[in-house]
């Protein structure tokens, strides 16, 4: 198998992070300390030897993608499954809004289970939208076979990365919510493991800074 490495990066931060509001599908750009987290966690992950990178198509996640990719240049793919969830009517409010306007349904949410009326996206599903996406990547470099060991980067967003890793490790995240999403600009690690079950294992998790002999045990 020539993966070595699957590794997660969440987009640096927005004024909506800042603000604790939901941007889901909504097409926000990283404000200028996302910009400098960017260019900050970028070189870590460059002593990963990351061998290509996937992108979101929304551009806070394009934009932190590009910083990678200049610096390591490899090439660079946008592929729209690893968009963030979508969350419907609650796009761009906070918590707070969303308990005095949905009580009934953000209980619901926060129970873990799908809220219904609103339009939010199903975490199965954009799980699997994400697994797939990372699927098929994996898919076309082992079919390209470069004979050398890859590191893929995918840079998406904190909910569906989240429930696309679940995804990954053989959970259904509308039914088991056991992972978090990332802290911006902060970033993950599965590793293959040939012929078990699940073919994945999780060696970190929203980690911000590298120590690669962490990543290089031989088990």
């Amino acid at each position: 198998m020539t993966i070595k490495r699957l590794i997660f990066w969440r987009h640096g931060q927005t004024d909506q992070n800042i603000q604790l509001r939901i941007q889901g599908s909504t097409d926000n750009p990283l404000n200028e300390a996302g910009v400098l987290q960017a260019q900050e966690v970028a070189p870590e992950l460059l002593k990963l030897n990351p061998t290509r990178i996937y992108t979101s198509h929304l551009q806070r996640a394009r934009a932190t993608a590009a910083v990678l990719q200049e610096l390591a240049g490899v090439p660079l793919e946008v592929d729209e499954r690893l968009s963030e969830r979508t969350y419907g009517v609650w796009e761009g409010l906070t918590n707070e809004e969303i308990k005095a306007g949905w009580y009934e349904q953000w209980q619901v949410w926060r129970r873990g289970e799908q809220p219904a009326g609103v339009g939010l996206e199903k975490r199965e599903h954009c799980g699997i939208r994400f697994r797939d996406a990372v699927l098929d990547a994996v898919a076309a470099v082992e079919k390209a076979d470069s004979g050398c060991e890859e590191n893929l980067v995918f840079v998406s967003h904190g909910g569906v990365s989240a429930n696309g890793i679940m995804s990954l490790l053989g959970m259904n995240p509308s039914t088991w919510v056991g992972f978090q999403g990332m802290d911006n600009c902060h970033w993950s690690v599965l590793v293959p493991r040939i012929g078990a079950n699940p073919p994945w294992r999780i060696s970190t998790y929203n980690r911000k800074y590298a120590d690669t002999a962490v990543f290089d045990r031989p088990w």
